[in-house]
């Protein structure tokens, strides 16, 4: 299995500084990293696929909808109750599609799973009695009754609940300070939670569908995605990619860092990504069952 700590070692041999600790080492990681969302991102990898099926359900007068927030790109949604596949109209359609409950935009990602329920305060809490210093401070962005834009920054004083002087309509943004002891909780006035936070968490991101068209009702969407990458941080992190492919990362990052660096690209690091590569193609694009059906489809009409 090869490691985030295994590629750096590999990287910095390669680059003949393989004794490196300083600034060029946190420069290799958040290169490797890079190399990882751009290579994952690319196409739509088999192992980038969430396992399970997550639903939401519609309501009447409500057209946008939060969405899981490690959702990179949709692989399918539909309209369980009415066996009908929801479909997505870019903007620059939106006035020659149907404009039905069937119809959807993608729209801006939300900072919390749910907008307020209703117009009133916001407030925060921890569930660590620590969580006290004015560093850890929770700006809140969030538009008020009347749209004027509101800021509002909460110290926490631990398990104790500390509530917005204004009323917020809509959330715009939540930025967590300092190091947290705790998990950050931020509900709005009618208790419900809008947001939870992990200790290691600075905030999170929720893509959005937008239906064209009022449900007029409760009806079950079901969906499927393809994840976002994960950040590489600890030494023993794991790449997104699948080893023996996960080695694609190495020559992805040396070329990175020749460009960065504006040094020559050698030939063996090309010919050696393009392998790797070509293999992470026939495996993850293909299906690999007996009977499977292939993704990939070569233009014979060139």
């Amino acid at each position: 299995m090869l490691t985030f700590k295994a590629i750096q070692d590999e990287i910095l041999l390669l680059w003949d500084q393989p004794s490196e600790t300083g600034d060029f080492l946190t420069v290799v990681k958040n290169a490797i990293n890079n190399a990882q969302a751009q290579r994952c991102e690319e196409q739509r990898w088999s192992f980038m696929l969430w396992a399970d099926t997550l639903t939401f359900t519609t309501a009447s007068g409500t057209l946008t909808y939060s969405l899981h927030p490690h959702v990179e790109r949709l692989h399918r949604i539909y309209n369980t109750t009415e066996e009908r596949v929801l479909i997505e109209v870019p903007p620059r359609e939106y006035y020659e599609a149907g404009v039905d409950k069937y119809h959807f935009h993608l729209v801006e990602p939300a900072p919390v799973s749910a907008q307020p329920a209703s117009t009133g305060t916001l407030s925060i809490v921890s569930s660590s009695a620590s969580d006290t210093a004015a560093a850890e401070a929770v700006t809140l962005r969030f538009l008020d009754g009347s749209n004027n834009l509101q800021t509002e920054a909460l110290t926490p004083t631990g398990t104790s609940t500390v509530t917005t002087t204004a009323s917020a309509a809509k959330v715009l943004s939540v930025a967590k300070g300092g190091t947290w002891a705790g998990t950050l909780t931020v509900k709005d006035s009618d208790a419900n939670t809008i947001l939870s936070l992990a200790a290691t968490e600075t905030g999170k991101r929720y893509p959005q569908v937008r239906l064209l068209k009022d449900p007029e009702g409760a009806d079950t969407i079901e969906y499927r995605f393809y994840r976002a990458p994960r950040i590489l941080s600890v030494d023993s992190d794991i790449p997104d990619i699948p080893y023996p492919h996960s080695r694609i990362l190495v020559w992805d990052t040396l070329l990175l860092l020749a460009s960065y660096d504006e040094a020559p690209r050698p030939r063996y690091w090309e010919g050696e990504q393009a392998k790797q590569l070509k293999g992470l193609q026939n495996k993850y694009l293909e299906g690999q069952a007996l009977g499977a059906r292939p993704r990939m489809v070569r233009d014979v009409r060139n």
